[in-house]
């Protein structure tokens, strides 16, 4: 990361931060207002694809398998989750058998996907960006007009913000939440990993507006 990227990273998690303090003192309902303003939900509707964000398991992937079962998509795709070197390792010493991808793919298949309906995309990513610019591509190539992604409420604001930039309107995207997850709950801001969330995705979507979210997942 060059030194100017920082620069805005750091002024993009400042920013975040200072967010997050300015809703602090304020009263409850600003509070519950930051959070619902990250979450997103699309009316359904027939699609050529299920597309499952990845970092969700085994939830993620339960509701992905529900929609296919309920004949909203005949396809569910898989991004190839990078893999870091201590799971790695941790497969190659025995201790763990799967991938995050092979353990998605598992995950489908135990609730009812078979084999042929699953579409795995080879090449790892890191991010969100690069995960929906491989699956837009992808979407593309075989002609799809509408895709269905599946996310955490909280993940959801972001992810209909770069699935529009990364898709150019050429292809639409419905946004169907993790039913399982209760964000954002009453009290999020007591809550360590919601109150994390939260300032990780105000982060992402200022590191957007700032050109640096390459560096963020």
């Amino acid at each position: 990361m060059t030194p100017r990227a920082r620069r805005r990273l750091a002024v993009a998690a400042l920013l975040a931060a200072a967010l997050v303090v300015l809703a602090a003192a304020a009263h409850r309902p600003t509070l519950r207002l930051v959070g619902r303003a990250l979450v997103v939900e699309d009316a359904l509707a027939p699609a050529d694809a299920v597309v499952i964000m990845a970092g969700g398991i085994p939830t993620r992937e339960a509701t992905a398998a529900s929609l296919y079962r309920k004949g909203w998509a005949p396809r569910v795709v898989l991004s190839n989750d990078f893999t870091p070197d201590r799971v790695r390792e941790l497969i190659a010493l025995g201790a763990r058998r799967l991938d995050y991808q092979g353990e998605s793919r598992l995950v489908l298949e135990k609730h009812g996907v078979p084999p042929d309906a699953i579409v795995a995309l080879s090449v790892p990513v890191k991010t969100t960006e690069a995960e929906l610019r491989l699956v837009a591509e992808a979407a593309r190539a075989r002609g799809w007009r509408r895709v269905i992604l599946v996310t955490s409420p909280q993940h959801s604001r972001r992810v209909k913000l770069v699935w529009t930039r990364e898709a150019s309107g050429s292809i639409e995207g419905l946004i169907a939440l993790v039913k399982e997850d209760d964000f954002p709950g009453d009290g999020w801001w007591r809550k360590r990993r919601q109150a994390e969330a939260v300032l990780h995705e105000y982060l992402g979507l200022a590191a957007i507006y700032l050109g640096v979210s390459k560096y963020l997942n």
